[in-house]
């Protein structure tokens, strides 16, 4: 649900077409939360027209760009937008139901070589550092911006997040680190006869 909330938030704000849609997500940063790929947001947007919650309001073409179907919401929409925003607002249980990929690999990381699990933890905190520095130039950018306190707050909460998973990961080098010093002070050295 929470593409078509965002979907149905952005039109709530003005109608738009998706690929404007996209470029408003990716602005936004609602893009570190959700999927809304090209695939994912027309096959969204057309859930949403079928159940009465969207329309086509007009097409517009600039230059030699596709011609675009511009959307806007439907009063049904709105209200089903409302309904919705209030049942995530008030479910925090719902947020447990997170899914790592990492998390799954490592489950299984026994089966790779300590150098190879190192490697991986490596490119995972490169990941987070590269990301947690865009969303410092993004929160800059949205400070000089007019943007609502919530609005402010999810930037600070992705910041919080990628802050927290550097912290994680460091910590996870750290422990392997210093698990290869004691195996190394348990191998039996060989004897010199």
């Amino acid at each position: 649900m929470s593409v078509q909330l965002v979907i149905l938030g952005l039109l709530s704000e003005k109608p738009r077409h998706g690929y404007e849609l996209r470029q408003e997500v990716e602005r936004r940063l609602y893009a570190t939360y959700i999927n809304l790929s090209g695939g994912s947001l027309y096959y969204n947007l057309g859930q949403l027209e079928r159940a009465g919650y969207v329309e086509k309001t007009r097409v517009e073409q600039q230059g030699r760009y596709p011609v675009r179907s511009v959307y806007q919401i439907t009063p049904t929409g709105t209200a089903h937008f409302r309904i919705e925003l209030r049942k995530l607002l008030f479910d925090p249980e719902g947020r447990e139901r997170v899914f790592d990929p990492f998390n799954t690999a490592l489950a299984f990381g026994h089966f790779v070589e300590e150098e190879e699990l190192r490697e991986a933890v490596m490119a995972h905190l490169k990941w987070a550092q590269e990301r947690a520095a865009w969303i410092r130039g993004q929160q800059k950018f949205w400070q000089e911006q007019e943007i609502s306190f919530a609005q402010a707050k999810i930037i600070e909460h992705g910041l919080a997040h990628y802050e927290a998973e550097i912290r994680w990961l460091e910590e996870f080098l750290h422990d392997l680190g210093r698990r290869e010093t004691q195996v190394l002070k348990q191998e039996p050295h060989a004897s010199v006869s």
